[in-house]
């Protein structure tokens, strides 16, 4: 389990999260919503252990998150962000492949791949792609890490409302096997409906 207890987040000597706390479990699936500026991202990097909290304490297992190493960190969490950039011209297939270094193997990318209906971008080069193949390619390599704990920021941003579903569809059975899921998304409550935990961010 992670749990983030009284987490106070600031960037720039700004107050962006005050005294949040929650608990992921495995086999649950965790929705955070929020308009831009609500913190949403800043919150992720935090859970996901790339952001020290200003105060307060993350702990994973009862263990203070930031007690693990890089390499630790990346066989237990996942993380598909709305920041990433692609800008070498390796094929998808190559970048699927280097997203499994620590956790992962050809099955987990190949299922990956049949989930998001991405075969037809495999021997494309990633910045070729459109932004939501883009992010299609970034859900994939988080999904093909087979971690405990998936994070995904803004999954459903450039997506279609098919694509939308087929995503919605995989990371529901993904919480069926016992992973914990956390989804940050400009959604409705209504719409993340499936997720058994819901919080909605103020606007900082």
């Amino acid at each position: 389990m992670i749990s983030a207890s009284a987490l106070t987040l600031t960037r720039e000597g700004k107050v962006i999260i005050r005294d949040f706390n929650v608990e992921i479990h495995p086999g649950r699936a965790l929705a955070v919503i929020g308009a831009n500026g609500s913190g949403k991202s800043t919150l992720i990097s935090a859970l996901v252990g790339d952001l020290r909290p200003t105060r307060g304490s993350i702990t994973l297992n009862d263990r203070n998150l930031n007690e693990f190493s890089f390499r630790e960190l990346a066989q237990i969490r996942s993380v598909s962000s709305q920041q990433q950039r692609f800008s070498l011209a390796y094929r998808v297939e190559e970048v699927l492949k280097m997203s499994i270094s620590y956790s992962g193997d050809l099955e987990s990318i190949a299922r990956a791949v049949e989930a998001l209906q991405i075969a037809d971008l495999l021997k494309r080069s990633v910045i070729s792609l459109s932004g939501g193949e883009q992010q299609r390619v970034s859900i994939a390599m988080a999904l093909a890490q087979k971690s405990s704990y998936i994070f995904l920021d803004e999954p459903f941003s450039a997506q279609d409302i098919e694509s939308t579903q087929r995503i919605t569809n995989v990371l529901q059975e993904f919480v069926q096997e016992g992973k914990a899921v956390v989804v940050v998304a400009h959604m409705s409550l209504k719409e993340l409906s499936w997720c058994d935990q819901r919080f909605q961010l103020g606007e900082s």
